[in-house]
């Protein structure tokens, strides 16, 4: 498994192959990471449970997940903006080639993720040194946002991209992508001969899952008693915090609490905000746990997804199957033609509201502070889809079919 990000790591992205290294070896696979040194969102507790031992070479350590060996390529501390990133995937992508290529990497399987794009290349590459198949997940589709978003204008770097995302799709043997929307785009770039895949991320069912309303994080919080509107994770440039600070605003009379729960490069911007509106009913706390979420899902009434204007069918985010597992109702604010806007009215799991319609978001917090009915009905056809399509079972095998087809062996048969 080839990963920028895997634990002590602490992100979406590091939890889902992390969740997806479980079920591929309950499949009977044999599995070995190849990522990097902790640096997107460090977390102490996992970094004792998960510690680091010097490798055979000063640009590498090594470590042990629950049996699974690792290997991390030191990177910076610290995960900055566009450029310190770029260096970090630059630095991943030269020394962790150079180690794939030691005889302990040895595989069948090159199993990969986005983001970077590159990690693409760079496994397809390893594969083919070691006679293997390479599997490249697109957790988004990149470039795609950064362009319309405008923050890549350059034709020049804007061509490079398209070649690499070209050279990418065609130098793997599968393409997988994580919703039907994502694959539709994906079609027209894949080649014909490259398998191409939707295969959902999933939820961790023995963390996530409904917990008592009033608990540890509630009560440290003084969430009980209120009416608890909250986001959990990245505070960055694909979400769009403005209709929360407007309801804000417009809820100060009502026992409504905003909660706002995560780190990203709009964290500062936000505090500065919420102080100079005298928004207290707005709360934001920083980086909790992954081992907290739950609890902070249960302690909500409403659970929101915030997606910028630019946000449509590039990425769909994994925080919605976890609200769906703690059995929670979902508001989405986003552009309605993006995939997930399609999965959450289709799955009736929650309510659309379209980028730019402020009063929209606003009257639909306060009718459904006034509709805990609704709200329950909803959350219990979350937890009834999640169990029976989206469990980390059921992806696992989605997963050990696509690599025992490749290998031509037969497929898992674990429960």
């Amino acid at each position: 498994m080839h990963t920028l990000v895997f634990p002590p790591d602490a992100n979406s992205n590091a939890y889902i192959f992390a969740d997806l290294a479980r079920e591929l070896r309950n499949c009977g696979h044999e599995i070995m990471v190849l990522t990097t040194t902790p640096h997107y969102a460090v977390d102490q507790a996992s970094l004792d449970r998960q510690p680091m031992v010097p490798g055979g070479a000063r640009w590498y350590m090594r470590s042990t997940f629950e049996g699974i060996p690792c290997y991390h390529v030191v990177v910076p501390s610290r995960k900055g903006g566009m450029r310190a990133r770029l260096l970090t995937a630059l630095r991943f992508h030269l020394w962790g080639s150079r180690l794939a290529m030691k005889r302990q990497f040895a595989c069948d399987i090159v199993l990969s993720q986005s983001p970077p794009l590159s990690i693409g290349l760079m496994s397809s590459w390893i594969a083919r040194r070691h006679g293997a198949k390479a599997i490249y997940v697109a957790q988004d589709i990149f470039p795609d946002g950064l362009i319309r978003q405008g923050r890549i204008r350059n034709p020049l770097v804007i061509l490079f991209l398209r070649i690499l995302e070209k050279w990418v799709y065609r130098s793997n043997d599968a393409v997988c992508s994580i919703s039907d929307g994502l694959v539709a785009v994906l079609r027209s770039r894949v080649p014909g001969d490259t398998i191409l895949r939707t295969i959902p991320n999933f939820v961790n069912t023995d963390l996530y899952h409904p917990l008592a309303r009033e608990n540890d994080f509630s009560r440290a919080r003084s969430l009980n008693g209120q009416f608890v509107v909250s986001y959990v994770g990245n505070l960055g440039n694909a979400q769009d915090f403005s209709p929360v600070l407007e309801a804000a605003a417009s809820c100060r009379d009502l026992p409504i609490t905003f909660l706002l729960v995560g780190s990203g490069i709009k964290e500062q911007k936000l505090a500065e905000e919420i102080n100079a509106r005298r928004l207290e009913n707005v709360k934001l706390v920083g980086y909790q746990p992954r081992e907290t979420t739950p609890m902070i899902n249960a302690a909500s009434d409403l659970c929101l997804v915030l997606l910028s204007p630019h946000v449509r069918n590039f990425s769909f985010p994994s925080k919605v199957y976890t609200l769906m597992a703690c059995g929670k109702p979902i508001l989405l604010y986003g552009h309605p033609e993006a995939d997930v806007a399609r999965f959450v009215s289709e799955t009736a799991i929650g309510w659309v509201v379209p980028n730019g319609d402020l009063k929209g978001f606003i009257d639909t917090v306060k009718r459904l502070y006034q509709a805990p009915e609704e709200l329950r009905a909803c959350g219990h056809r979350a937890l009834r889809a999640i169990e029976q399509r989206f469990t980390a079972e059921a992806v696992g095998r989605q997963y050990d079919e696509l690599i025992r087809s490749l290998l031509e062996g037969p497929a898992c048969s674990v429960n």
